[in-house]
């Protein structure tokens, strides 16, 4: 089992905490596709959750068409999900493909 620390912002750290975000999103950069089921990962460098499920896609068109937003961003309305994300993601860096994952408190 590999730890990987992630950096997430505290409006979606807050959701994570409460257990209303229960699903990450990132782009595939190869230290987060290498990613898998199992894996702990450290938020901020003091919460551990483990890996659920990693499902990867090819854009965020991909990934909305196959998850659900509320899981993403419980506070963004799911017709406005796909700007926010890609607001946060320039698209030379979503051609690297989409990681989601599925985590839990450890």
């Amino acid at each position: 089992m590999r730890t990987k620390t992630l950096w997430i912002k505290d409006r979606y750290l807050e959701l994570i905490l409460a257990g209303r975000k229960t699903l990450e999103v990132r782009v595939a950069y190869a230290n987060i596709a290498r990613l898998q089921v199992g894996d702990r990962l450290l938020l901020n460098d003091q919460h551990p959750y483990i890996i659920l499920r990693v499902a990867h896609y090819d854009d965020f068109e991909a990934l909305l068409a196959h998850e659900e937003a509320r899981v993403i961003a419980p506070d963004i309305p799911p017709e406005q999900l796909l700007a926010s994300i890609r607001s946060l993601y320039p698209p030379e860096k979503e051609a690297l493909g989409v990681v989601a994952l599925e985590i839990m408190p450890e």
